[in-house]
């Protein structure tokens, strides 16, 4: 058998890419359980464990903040957007899956798909722009967004697993009394 060589260099940086991950994950977690007192300008006391480890900080974080309206918000936007994301996309999906033969469908899927290729950040800032002269820079507006930027991954993945269906089993729901809506 042959004996294998340690690559130094490379396990050397592996070590240093660690440590640029794990130091100021370590610096983070050390100074949010400090006390203000504790705090020193020194890089020993900046780096030396708490005295007592203390989670005022994370009440005094969550007042200053309003974290759990914001909390709220956030949930209910997830929520909300999960649901008419769902609801919506696989309407399109199904129609898009069902019908790629058609050259309008087909048309309606390029352009749909299309808007996965536009970076987020090119969009953002007309985006914002016309949602604020429209009225809508509030929870309705973030819902619209979300549920517009998330429709091309979702129209793509729905009409492709669509796809994928054999239409006879579609057909033979029909037979058996099903409408369009209940095989959906």
């Amino acid at each position: 058998m042959k004996k294998q060589k340690s690559n130094w260099v490379l396990t050397i940086v592996l070590i240093l890419g660690t440590l640029t991950v794990f130091f100021p994950l370590y610096m983070a977690v050390i100074i949010a359980f400090k006390k203000p007192s504790e705090m020193t300008n020194d890089v020993a006391g900046a780096l030396s464990f708490p005295s007592k480890w203390s989670f005022s900080n994370f009440t005094e974080a969550m007042k200053v903040t309003d974290f759990w309206h914001s909390l709220g918000n956030s949930v209910f936007i997830t929520l909300v957007t999960v649901v008419l994301s769902i609801l919506i996309h696989s309407l399109l999906g199904y129609a898009i899956g069902r019908n790629k033969k058609s050259k309008f469908y087909k048309f309606i899927y390029f352009y749909v798909v299309s808007g996965m290729f536009v970076p987020f950040a090119i969009l953002m800032m007309p985006v914002v722009k016309q949602t604020a002269q429209m009225g809508l820079a509030n929870r309705a507006g973030v819902i619209i967004l979300y549920v517009v930027f998330y429709m091309p991954m979702n129209v793509l993945l729905y009409s492709g697993y669509l796809t994928n269906i054999p239409i006879a089993l579609e057909e033979a729901a029909c037979v058996d009394g099903a409408s369009t809506w209940k095989t959906y």
